[in-house]
């Protein structure tokens, strides 16, 4: 009969104070000089010390900006994952080795003695520049009482078996996507709405041709790359493009946190608007499955004859058509008027004629082509004489 070695383990939550503490004795007991005998009094003072860096664990390079965004998510009460730690003995004290969490750990000791200050915080960003120490009472008790989540190994059969979990345990991480974290932290009857129609695409309950212009992959619905990109296109359709966003991604959360908070400061409003962006995000979807029975993959540079197989979607593109779209809509014109297959042709042959001379093809541009500059002039001299209402 084979005999199994068993891991034993038990979960349990630990302050961040308590953390602290016990990482602050772990690098005590690590300064005591190995020659002499450890004091019993010293020995149970030191009792489950944490010892943050076993020799198997990977060196530190968190920098100070990863280690700011870790305390800003503990204040807004974005979930962390679990630490592992596993029983063992240092010159004769038992202590706890970190398998997984040693970034998170050291990154919460660092702070509390002051050793960086917060920096790149995006969300609070009025404690960018502040150490522990400058911080309110309010934000200093909310770090300290904060509880993690510990699962604690005991009886290990040996160390083979710790570095086998700590191996399999970081090759299983799978770590929140920025728009993970935006879900979570925006929340709004428009998130459901947006997370509702990628399911559709995912299990194929709308057009090929949809489902092709956004493409919806598992692995891009999975990751909410897919969400995103519909909140970016969602907010220029809404609002038209911004020339103080640098990157697309920041049309995502500025969108979101906005409507969050109008719809916990203004509820009325705030279903007004939903009713608005919904019902224009449909329409244009449905011009996009129009001019998707012409171009495969609507999104890209194809809809001005550059095909390429990598990128069947791109976001200056959907960004580019929503402008145009929003541009349509603030001069009057219904969106009804692009569903007619003549004005639909010409609407796709200047499209592509516009695109092809712009900036997009310009080898002396070296910008991002998402640069809000140039989009918004390449947006500015669209004009539409050319449809009939």
């Amino acid at each position: 009969m084979i005999e199994f070695n068993r891991v034993n383990y038990k979960s349990q939550d630990i302050a961040i104070k308590d953390v602290i503490a016990m990482i602050s004795n772990g690098f005590k007991l690590q300064q005591l000089e190995k020659e002499e005998e450890i004091d019993e009094e010293v020995k149970l003072e030191l009792t489950d010390s944490i010892i943050i860096a076993p020799d198997y664990q990977r060196d530190y390079r968190a920098t100070i900006a990863d280690e700011s965004s870790l305390i800003e998510s503990i204040l807004l009460g974005i979930p962390i994952p679990p630490i592992f730690l596993a029983n063992d003995r240092y010159e004769g004290v038992k202590v706890l080795n970190v398998v997984d969490g040693q970034h998170r750990l050291r990154a919460f000791h660092r702070f509390k003695e002051n050793q960086f200050k917060l920096s790149g915080l995006t969300i609070l960003d009025d404690l960018n520049g502040k150490k522990f120490v400058d911080c309110s009472f309010d934000v200093k008790e909310k770090i300290l009482s904060y509880k993690l989540a510990a699962i604690v190994f005991t009886d290990f059969p040996g160390l083979d078996f710790e570095l086998e979990i700590f191996s399999r345990y970081n090759k299983g991480t799978k770590p929140l996507t920025p728009q993970d974290i935006r879900h979570a932290v925006y929340n709004s009857k428009l998130n459901s709405f947006v997370n509702n129609f990628a399911q559709k695409m995912n299990d194929e309950k709308v057009s090929e041709e949809l489902q092709r212009a956004y493409n919806a992959t598992a692995d891009r619905i999975r990751k909410k790359k897919v969400q995103e990109n519909i909140f970016v296109m969602m907010s220029i359709l809404e609002n038209g493009l911004n020339q103080g966003y640098a990157k697309s991604s920041i049309y995502a959360e500025e969108y979101m946190k906005f409507k969050s908070k109008l719809e916990a400061d203004d509820p009325q409003e705030s279903n007004r608007l939903y009713n608005v962006i919904t019902s224009r995000f449909k329409e244009f979807n449905e011009i996009i499955e129009l001019i998707g029975e012409k171009i495969e993959y609507p999104f890209s540079k194809e809809i001005y004859g550059v095909s390429s197989k990598g990128y069947k979607f791109q976001i200056t593109i959907a960004m580019i058509l929503s402008g145009i779209i929003h541009k349509l809509i603030d001069e009057g014109f219904s969106l009804k008027i692009l569903k007619n297959k003549s004005n639909l042709e010409k609407f796709l042959i200047y499209v592509s004629e516009t695109l092809r001379n712009s900036y997009l093809e310009d080898p002396n541009f070296n910008a991002s082509s998402t640069n809000a500059r140039a989009m918004s002039e390449l947006i500015k001299n669209i004009e539409f004489h050319f449809l009939t209402k």
